[in-house]
């Protein structure tokens, strides 16, 4: 194939909810490229959380599509996505964080989202594992749950091919081209192909395609990582998803166990130009560093979690995600070159928001303007960052740090 309208760069959740909701607006000849197979960079490594309330609403409206395009996608496909909706307990401790999920409690309300607050009773017999102080601020978001990122990429996939998007593996970019300003194809190792829009989804390698034409994108490779602790008789995998905001962690069901991840005071980053082709040859934690960021965060852990010393922890889970220094995504078309638009900086929160980040982005594209608010989102919006820099990448850790307050 030597031509299409678009091209999509990367196979990952966010490059196939693009190619499923471009299709199904009608958009002809959308061509979504992947040099490898689908999902197996950051797509594969989460943990799948689903959330329809945080502390940043203009999120949450991306995250909420998402919800609405769960059955969309099983009518297409025919196929379950299996949706575990076993909801969400927040827990915050210490005065400014129950004074944040206050107000998350009212905001909740005020929008329709289902969300109750729990006493010592309710926690004993949904997570009678759970520590926390008497005075606790805890609250059940009972519609919220945990989703198998592979498989979700794979219908937005199968979706996007029923409206006639062609999805070619196999592919490598190695640069987008443009003539005065504007987008005019891409060169892969099978050739030129011409087109007039491209979107960049290739996640942490995003760098490689935009750099060369003068567009650094602020975001950081950050890792981010979980482990699995064995089936116990305390778990049970109808327990709600756990949040705590002082402890900086998050728990949720596995197969009979327990998928803990935890917020590092430090944040390891990489500079996007150490990154292989292959993340399968790249070491994201060095060997022998597996336990270190759990040995760190111990003493908050084992404060909600008193059965961490006895816990069975069996797997490790670690990947990248990239970070912008807000926390925010990179949405949008970019100034440096028309036509070359961008959904990256997934901050971790690239699977819960992708149905939204999908259908915001078609939508921009096929009518110059979009119903969501993605002025939060804008990819400029840092104006000229050196994502190579010691500093820069310092902002981005720090905003990782903070994703669980």
């Amino acid at each position: 194939m030597d031509h299409a309208s678009t091209v999509i760069i990367g196979g990952g959740v966010l490059g196939c909810s693009v190619a499923y909701h471009l299709a199904k607006r009608g958009v002809e000849d959308v061509l979504l490229l992947e040099r490898q197979d689908l999902a197996t960079a950051a797509s594969c490594q989460a943990a799948g959380l689903m959330f329809q309330i945080s502390s940043k609403p203009a999120v949450d409206v991306l995250n909420r599509r998402t919800f609405k395009v769960l059955p969309e996608l099983e009518k297409i496909t025919g196929e379950q996505l299996d949706f575990k909706a076993v909801g969400t307990l927040r827990v915050a401790e210490n005065l400014e964080s129950k004074a944040s999920l206050e107000r998350l409690y009212n905001r909740a309300v005020s929008e329709g989202i289902a969300a109750q607050k729990v006493n010592a009773g309710w926690r004993s017999k949904h997570l009678p594992w759970l520590r926390v102080k008497e005075d606790a601020l805890t609250v059940h978001f009972s519609d919220e749950g945990y989703i198998d990122p592979y498989r979700l990429t794979y219908a937005y996939a199968k979706s996007a091919k029923s409206f006639g998007a062609q999805i070619k593996l196999g592919v490598n970019v190695s640069a987008i081209k443009a003539i005065n300003g504007v987008v005019v194809g891409v060169e892969t190792d099978q050739g030129f192909i011409s087109c007039e829009k491209v979107i960049v989804a290739a996640g942490s390698w995003s760098n490689f395609l935009t750099l060369p034409l003068g567009c650094a994108l602020p975001m950081i490779p950050t890792r981010s990582h979980f482990w699995i602790a064995a089936p116990e008789s305390y778990f049970s995998d109808q327990q709600p998803m756990m949040v705590h905001a002082d402890a900086g962690a998050y728990t949720r069901p596995e197969v009979g166990g327990l998928v803990l991840g935890v917020q590092e005071q430090s944040s390891r980053t990489f500079d996007y130009s150490d990154l292989p082709n292959d993340i399968t040859s790249f070491a994201v934690t060095e060997e022998g560093g597996e336990w270190d960021a759990l040995i760190e965060a111990e003493q908050r852990v084992s404060s909600f979690f008193p059965k961490l010393e006895g816990a069975r922890f069996e797997s490790y889970m670690a990947g990248l995600s990239a970070y912008t220094p807000d926390g925010h995504f990179l949405l949008g078309e970019t100034k440096a070159v028309k036509g070359m638009f961008v959904a990256a900086g997934c901050c971790g929160s690239g699977v819960m928001a992708s149905g939204g980040i999908g259908d915001s982005l078609a939508e921009l594209m096929t009518e110059d303007k979009s119903s969501y608010d993605l002025n939060a989102f804008d990819p400029n919006r840092f104006g000229q960052v050196d994502p190579s820099s010691k500093e820069f990448q310092l902002l981005c850790a720090q905003a990782r740090a903070r994703k669980a307050k």
